[in-house]
Protein backbone atom coordinates (compact mmCIF):
# COMPACT_ATOMS: atom_id res chain seq x y z
CA UNK A 1 0.00 0.00 0.00
CA UNK A 2 2.76 2.13 0.97
CA UNK A 3 4.49 1.90 -2.41
CA UNK A 4 1.47 2.84 -5.00
CA UNK A 5 0.89 6.02 -2.10
CA UNK A 6 4.65 6.98 -2.78
CA UNK A 7 4.48 6.74 -6.71
CA UNK A 8 1.25 8.94 -6.79
CA UNK A 9 3.07 11.63 -4.55
CA UNK A 10 6.08 11.17 -6.65
CA UNK A 11 3.89 11.85 -9.85
CA UNK A 12 1.86 14.39 -8.55
CA UNK A 13 5.68 16.51 -7.59
CA UNK A 14 6.83 15.86 -11.15
CA UNK A 15 3.72 17.46 -12.88
CA UNK A 16 4.12 20.43 -10.61
CA UNK A 17 7.53 21.34 -11.12
CA UNK A 18 6.93 20.64 -15.11
CA UNK A 19 3.86 23.07 -14.65
CA UNK A 20 6.12 25.49 -13.68
CA UNK A 21 8.87 25.19 -15.90
CA UNK A 22 6.34 25.24 -18.43
CA UNK A 23 5.26 29.05 -16.89
CA UNK A 24 8.81 30.25 -16.75
CA UNK A 25 9.73 29.36 -20.19
CA UNK A 26 6.64 30.81 -21.51
CA UNK A 27 7.35 34.33 -20.05
CA UNK A 28 11.59 34.02 -20.83
CA UNK A 29 12.45 36.50 -23.29
CA UNK A 30 13.82 35.09 -26.35
CA UNK A 31 16.49 37.44 -28.38
CA UNK A 32 16.57 37.65 -31.49
CA UNK A 33 19.63 37.34 -33.73
CA UNK A 34 19.76 39.71 -36.96
CA UNK A 35 20.67 43.13 -37.65
CA UNK A 36 21.76 45.54 -34.89
CA UNK A 37 19.08 47.66 -35.66
CA UNK A 38 16.38 44.50 -35.22
CA UNK A 39 17.68 42.99 -32.25
CA UNK A 40 15.06 42.77 -29.77
CA UNK A 41 13.68 41.46 -27.13
CA UNK A 42 9.89 39.20 -27.59
CA UNK A 43 7.78 38.17 -24.55
CA UNK A 44 4.47 36.68 -24.91
CA UNK A 45 1.70 39.32 -24.76
CA UNK A 46 0.06 37.82 -21.98
CA UNK A 47 2.83 37.97 -19.70
CA UNK A 48 5.92 40.26 -20.69
CA UNK A 49 7.32 43.71 -19.56
CA UNK A 50 5.05 46.56 -20.60
CA UNK A 51 4.27 46.73 -24.02
CA UNK A 52 2.86 50.40 -25.22
CA UNK A 53 0.83 51.46 -27.91
CA UNK A 54 3.94 51.81 -30.26
CA UNK A 55 5.03 48.20 -29.83
CA UNK A 56 4.21 45.63 -33.05
CA UNK A 57 2.45 42.64 -32.81
CA UNK A 58 3.87 39.50 -34.93
CA UNK A 59 1.84 36.88 -36.39
CA UNK A 60 2.33 34.27 -33.46
CA UNK A 61 0.75 37.53 -30.48
CA UNK A 62 4.25 38.17 -29.87
CA UNK A 63 4.94 42.08 -28.91
CA UNK A 64 8.38 43.32 -29.76
CA UNK A 65 9.90 45.24 -27.16
CA UNK A 66 13.02 47.31 -25.82
CA UNK A 67 16.14 47.04 -28.40
CA UNK A 68 19.73 45.66 -26.99
CA UNK A 69 20.95 49.12 -28.68
CA UNK A 70 18.54 50.65 -26.13
CA UNK A 71 20.23 48.93 -23.35
CA UNK A 72 23.69 50.20 -24.62
CA UNK A 73 23.05 53.69 -24.20
CA UNK A 74 21.30 52.92 -20.74
CA UNK A 75 24.66 51.24 -19.73
CA UNK A 76 26.56 53.74 -21.42
CA UNK A 77 28.49 50.93 -23.34
CA UNK A 78 29.14 53.20 -26.40
CA UNK A 79 32.33 52.86 -27.66
CA UNK A 80 31.28 54.13 -30.85
CA UNK A 81 30.81 57.10 -29.61
CA UNK A 82 33.30 60.01 -30.28
CA UNK A 83 31.32 62.53 -27.52
CA UNK A 84 31.22 64.82 -30.14
CA UNK A 85 30.76 66.32 -33.48
CA UNK A 86 32.68 63.59 -36.37
CA UNK A 87 35.73 65.44 -37.22
CA UNK A 88 35.86 64.85 -40.80
CA UNK A 89 32.17 65.92 -41.07
CA UNK A 90 34.02 69.10 -39.63
CA UNK A 91 36.66 68.92 -42.36
CA UNK A 92 33.81 68.30 -45.33
CA UNK A 93 31.87 71.12 -44.41
CA UNK A 94 32.46 73.08 -47.47
CA UNK A 95 30.84 69.86 -49.57
CA UNK A 96 28.18 69.17 -47.63
CA UNK A 97 24.29 70.97 -49.61
CA UNK A 98 21.88 73.25 -48.65
CA UNK A 99 18.64 71.65 -47.73
CA UNK A 100 18.00 69.03 -46.13
CA UNK A 101 19.95 66.35 -44.26
CA UNK A 102 19.32 62.85 -42.74
CA UNK A 103 21.71 61.42 -40.31
CA UNK A 104 20.30 57.22 -39.99
CA UNK A 105 21.21 56.01 -36.62
CA UNK A 106 21.78 59.41 -35.33
CA UNK A 107 22.56 58.37 -31.69
CA UNK A 108 23.11 61.24 -29.47
CA UNK A 109 23.25 63.43 -32.84
CA UNK A 110 26.59 66.05 -31.98
CA UNK A 111 26.72 66.06 -35.87
CA UNK A 112 23.07 67.03 -36.00
CA UNK A 113 23.60 70.29 -34.31
CA UNK A 114 26.73 70.91 -36.93
CA UNK A 115 24.71 70.00 -39.83
CA UNK A 116 21.98 72.54 -38.78
CA UNK A 117 24.63 75.53 -39.20
CA UNK A 118 25.36 73.96 -42.93
CA UNK A 119 21.77 73.01 -44.08
CA UNK A 120 18.33 73.99 -44.00
CA UNK A 121 16.46 71.01 -42.49
CA UNK A 122 18.04 68.55 -40.54
CA UNK A 123 16.39 65.19 -39.83
CA UNK A 124 18.29 62.32 -36.85
CA UNK A 125 16.33 58.94 -36.54
CA UNK A 126 17.24 56.40 -34.11
CA UNK A 127 15.86 53.34 -32.36
CA UNK A 128 17.05 53.50 -29.05
CA UNK A 129 14.83 55.70 -26.86
CA UNK A 130 17.55 56.41 -24.89
CA UNK A 131 19.63 57.68 -27.68
CA UNK A 132 16.79 59.83 -28.93
CA UNK A 133 16.47 60.97 -25.33
CA UNK A 134 20.59 62.28 -25.32
CA UNK A 135 19.95 63.51 -28.87
CA UNK A 136 17.40 66.03 -27.89
CA UNK A 137 19.65 67.19 -24.94
CA UNK A 138 22.63 67.97 -27.47
CA UNK A 139 20.33 69.88 -29.86
CA UNK A 140 18.07 72.87 -29.25
CA UNK A 141 18.06 74.27 -33.04
CA UNK A 142 14.25 74.86 -34.61
CA UNK A 143 16.12 72.96 -37.84
CA UNK A 144 16.67 69.84 -36.22
CA UNK A 145 14.17 67.01 -35.72
CA UNK A 146 14.78 63.84 -34.36
CA UNK A 147 12.94 60.64 -34.67
CA UNK A 148 12.81 57.61 -32.78
CA UNK A 149 12.00 54.79 -35.11
CA UNK A 150 13.30 51.45 -37.39
CA UNK A 151 15.46 53.58 -40.65
CA UNK A 152 14.64 50.66 -42.86
CA UNK A 153 10.62 50.70 -41.88
CA UNK A 154 9.76 54.68 -40.72
CA UNK A 155 7.55 56.13 -43.12
CA UNK A 156 10.36 58.87 -43.83
CA UNK A 157 9.40 61.21 -47.40
CA UNK A 158 10.88 59.58 -50.55
CA UNK A 159 13.37 61.43 -52.25
CA UNK A 160 13.01 64.07 -49.91
CA UNK A 161 17.11 64.52 -49.13
CA UNK A 162 19.85 66.66 -50.56
CA UNK A 163 22.65 65.16 -48.26
CA UNK A 164 22.82 61.97 -45.87
CA UNK A 165 25.30 61.00 -43.97
CA UNK A 166 26.28 57.39 -42.74
CA UNK A 167 29.54 56.57 -40.41
CA UNK A 168 29.24 53.10 -38.20
CA UNK A 169 25.77 53.11 -39.42
CA UNK A 170 26.72 50.39 -42.47
CA UNK A 171 28.75 48.57 -40.37
CA UNK A 172 26.26 47.91 -37.70
CA UNK A 173 23.55 46.07 -39.79
CA UNK A 174 24.87 42.55 -40.76
CA UNK A 175 25.72 42.05 -44.44
CA UNK A 176 22.41 40.35 -45.29
CA UNK A 177 20.90 43.82 -45.23
CA UNK A 178 23.14 45.64 -46.80
CA UNK A 179 21.08 45.57 -50.09
CA UNK A 180 18.46 46.71 -47.93
CA UNK A 181 20.74 49.89 -47.07
CA UNK A 182 21.54 50.51 -50.71
CA UNK A 183 17.80 50.82 -51.83
CA UNK A 184 16.82 52.67 -48.99
CA UNK A 185 19.33 55.39 -49.03
CA UNK A 186 18.76 55.31 -52.87
CA UNK A 187 15.41 55.88 -52.34
CA UNK A 188 15.47 58.86 -50.01
CA UNK A 189 17.84 61.06 -51.40
CA UNK A 190 16.89 63.46 -53.88
CA UNK A 191 18.05 63.32 -57.49
CA UNK A 192 21.50 64.87 -57.67
CA UNK A 193 21.63 64.48 -54.11
CA UNK A 194 24.81 63.02 -51.79
CA UNK A 195 25.90 60.66 -49.34
CA UNK A 196 28.40 60.98 -47.59
CA UNK A 197 29.73 57.84 -45.77
CA UNK A 198 32.94 57.06 -43.68
CA UNK A 199 33.95 53.64 -44.66
CA UNK A 200 35.23 51.63 -41.67
CA UNK A 201 36.53 49.23 -40.39
CA UNK A 202 37.84 48.38 -43.61
CA UNK A 203 38.81 45.04 -44.32
CA UNK A 204 39.01 43.55 -48.23
CA UNK A 205 39.66 40.32 -46.78
CA UNK A 206 36.49 39.86 -44.63
CA UNK A 207 34.30 42.17 -46.17
CA UNK A 208 32.27 39.64 -48.05
CA UNK A 209 33.23 36.51 -45.65
CA UNK A 210 30.27 34.76 -44.45
CA UNK A 211 32.22 33.82 -41.49
CA UNK A 212 32.53 38.41 -40.54
CA UNK A 213 31.90 38.94 -37.21
CA UNK A 214 30.34 41.82 -35.76
CA UNK A 215 29.14 44.53 -34.65
CA UNK A 216 30.94 46.50 -36.69
CA UNK A 217 31.21 43.95 -39.38
CA UNK A 218 34.28 44.84 -41.67
CA UNK A 219 33.76 46.67 -44.40
CA UNK A 220 35.22 47.61 -48.01
CA UNK A 221 34.44 49.90 -50.67
CA UNK A 222 33.55 47.16 -53.25
CA UNK A 223 30.90 46.15 -50.27
CA UNK A 224 29.64 49.51 -50.61
CA UNK A 225 29.68 49.92 -54.68
CA UNK A 226 27.31 46.55 -54.61
CA UNK A 227 24.61 47.89 -53.06
CA UNK A 228 24.21 51.80 -54.75
CA UNK A 229 25.70 51.39 -58.18
CA UNK A 230 22.30 49.67 -59.40
CA UNK A 231 20.28 52.45 -58.06
CA UNK A 232 22.63 54.74 -59.93
CA UNK A 233 24.47 56.36 -56.51
CA UNK A 234 27.74 56.25 -57.80
CA UNK A 235 31.21 57.37 -56.50
CA UNK A 236 32.41 60.91 -56.94
CA UNK A 237 35.62 60.78 -54.80
CA UNK A 238 37.20 59.10 -52.49
CA UNK A 239 40.14 60.17 -49.93
CA UNK A 240 41.75 59.34 -46.88
CA UNK A 241 41.50 62.40 -44.35
CA UNK A 242 43.99 63.48 -41.37
CA UNK A 243 40.99 64.56 -39.44
CA UNK A 244 39.81 60.55 -39.09
CA UNK A 245 40.05 59.47 -35.14
CA UNK A 246 42.35 57.69 -34.36
CA UNK A 247 43.08 54.73 -34.24
CA UNK A 248 40.26 54.63 -36.89
CA UNK A 249 42.52 56.06 -39.58
CA UNK A 250 44.43 53.47 -40.66
CA UNK A 251 40.85 51.66 -41.21
CA UNK A 252 38.50 54.29 -42.61
CA UNK A 253 38.06 56.54 -46.39
CA UNK A 254 35.92 58.92 -47.04
CA UNK A 255 33.74 58.85 -49.49
CA UNK A 256 30.83 60.88 -51.38
CA UNK A 257 28.21 60.18 -53.71
CA UNK A 258 25.94 61.43 -56.21
CA UNK A 259 22.78 60.28 -57.03
CA UNK A 260 22.25 60.12 -60.79
CA UNK A 261 19.24 62.49 -62.02
CA UNK A 262 17.92 59.17 -63.72
CA UNK A 263 17.13 56.70 -61.31
CA UNK A 264 14.85 53.84 -60.44
CA UNK A 265 13.58 55.79 -57.65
Amino acid sequence: RGRPMLQRLLRGTLATRAARRAVCLEKKPVVLRGSPHSLIRVFSSSGGRGSSSNSRSSSNSMVWQDTDWNQRWVDKNTQWDLGGVTPVLKAEADKIPAGSALVPGCGAAYDLAFLATCCDQVTGIDLAPRAVEVAKQNNESEKVSLILGNFFEHDLPLQGYDFIFDYTFFCAITPDKREAWGRRMASLLKPGGKLLTLVFPIDEKMAFSPDATGPPYPVSLAAYEKVLGPHNVVKISESASEASVQPRRERERVVWWLKGEKSNF
